[in-house]
């Protein structure tokens, strides 16, 4: 437990109902006394009850009203003595009752200062550190159910258990190395590999729910694509639920890529509205399809859009041959007009009108099949932090690595190089192999007061 004791507005700057105040450390009560006061009685608190009060200056003059509530080590989100001030939600009443405390011994909290005591003090492994950060910037209710379970230590315990299946490797082949005389039954080679397989099983599960990972992070991106005029931007407008593009019967209005964010069947689908592809065009313009082929070229998946009212374009065919049948879906707009566009066979195709709503729930019905596809519905957890991805596949390689040695028949000894690799790799994403700069780094994301 540290004896200094740390303090921070734990609520967002602005006007609100409340503002929270919060302070962490050995002497955090002692702090909270010197400025807290009862209304009635002497401020003795016991463990999670609430007091009502007052704070008050060094003159004796009340600052605002407050409720204070004391959370005793070890039964804190910090692991320390804690104590919360709540007190009117003003940027001004906050920061003058964070200037008293700081009078009264307390110093400002670093950026996820407190989180980092939470790691510090072993209530909590670096993982799930790195959820509380997930948990604040969840944009769809699957990244916030992921970032939860992690909260809770899913991928803490399927980390702990692949590593103690390599520890216990490394353990058997170290003691047959350290004591060939020793009264055991020989270590085979077959038996190594028939630990490495079960470590490396594990570890492939966790690799492959790293490209869900990043759908669930990032969102699904959808980039809306076509020749000028076929209904883009109207769709784009019916999509988002309001009119975030303009719309004109002049072609080429869109000169840059739009983007709205939806939540949509509990994930985040993110729509990209392009400029059209044509031949011609002014220097602007230009621009602008030059940025809808990067937004092709990053999209997760593409909706063509071909207009119905009209006979295919040679700008139509040559996005029909552009893009990949896997991963797009043609949509016919203007489906409220007669149907005049014939296109080949393909399978997957739908008819939409902006103008009348009518197959918009079902064009979100086949992306959400095609994120969910792409994500991999069989991930009870998916893997989302890029430092957690890149760890995971460091110790998947160096468990191979170590399998390959032992299927190549090659001395038990060169084996416990990939392994203790691999535990490294894994010690990483729960803290128990990480330097003191890769933590400060991580917690300098946090706001202050978390």
């Amino acid at each position: 437990m540290y004896q200094d004791v740390i303090a921070a507005v734990a609520t967002p700057a602005g006007e609100g109902g409340i503002a929270i105040l919060r302070l962490s450390g050995i002497a955090a009560l002692e702090v909270a006394k010197g400025c807290f006061r009862r209304r009635r009685g002497r401020f003795s608190p016991q463990p999670w009850r609430v007091y009502y009060g007052e704070v008050f200056d060094s003159s004796g003059e009340r600052i605002d009203e407050c409720l204070a509530t004391y959370f005793r080590a070890p039964h804190s989100y910090t692991g320390e003595d804690v104590v919360e001030l709540d007190v009117h939600g003003g940027s001004f009443v906050a920061s003058r009752v964070l200037r008293r405390l700081l009078e009264c011994g307390a110093r400002l909290a670093a950026p996820g200062e407190f989180t980092k005591r939470a790691f510090l003090n072993g209530r909590i492994d670096l993982s799930q550190a790195e959820a509380v950060i997930d948990v604040i910037r969840a944009g769809s209710d699957l990244a916030l159910r992921n970032a939860n379970s992690h909260l809770q230590g899913t991928l803490r315990r399927d980390i702990v258990e692949i590593r103690q299946l390599l520890l216990g490797t490394l353990a058997l082949v170290e003691a047959h190395l350290d004591f060939p005389d020793l009264d055991a039954p020989e270590l085979t080679h077959s038996a190594v590999k028939s630990e490495l397989r079960w470590a490396l099983a594990r570890l492939e599960a966790l690799v492959a729910s790293v490209r869900g990972g990043e759908v669930v992070r990032e969102g699904f991106r959808v980039a809306l694509v076509g020749r000028p005029n076929v209904g883009k931007s109207s769709l784009f407008n019916c999509l988002a639920g309001h009119d975030r593009a303009i719309v004109t019967d002049i072609a080429g209005t869109t000169r840059d890529v739009l983007e709205v964010g939806v939540n949509y069947d509990g994930m985040l689908l993110r729509f990209f509205d392009t400029a059209g592809l044509r031949d011609q065009g002014d220097f602007i313009e230009r621009i602008g399809m030059e940025r809808t082929e990067q937004a092709m070229s990053e999209a997760d998946f593409i909706v063509l859009l071909i207009d119905s009212s009209e006979e295919l374009h040679r700008e139509d065919f040559v996005l029909l041959e552009r893009t990949e049948v896997f991963r797009r879906l043609i949509v016919l707009t203007k489906g409220d007009l007669p149907l005049r566009a014939l296109l080949p066979d393909e399978p997957r195709r739908l008819t939409v009108s902006a103008h009348a709503g009518r197959g918009v729930h079902e064009l979100k019905e086949v992306i959400s099949q095609a994120a969910r596809t792409t994500m991999g519905a069989e991930h009870a957890q998916f893997v989302t932090n890029i430092r957690h991805a890149t760890a995971v596949t460091g110790a998947k390689v160096a468990t191979e690595n170590a399998l390959q040695v032992v299927s190549e028949g090659w001395e038990l000894e060169l084996v416990t190089i990939d392994v203790r690799r691999a535990l490294t790799y894994l010690g990483e994403i729960t803290g128990d192999d990480v330097s003191h700069g890769l933590t400060d780094e991580i917690f300098s994301q946090f706001c202050i007061g978390k």
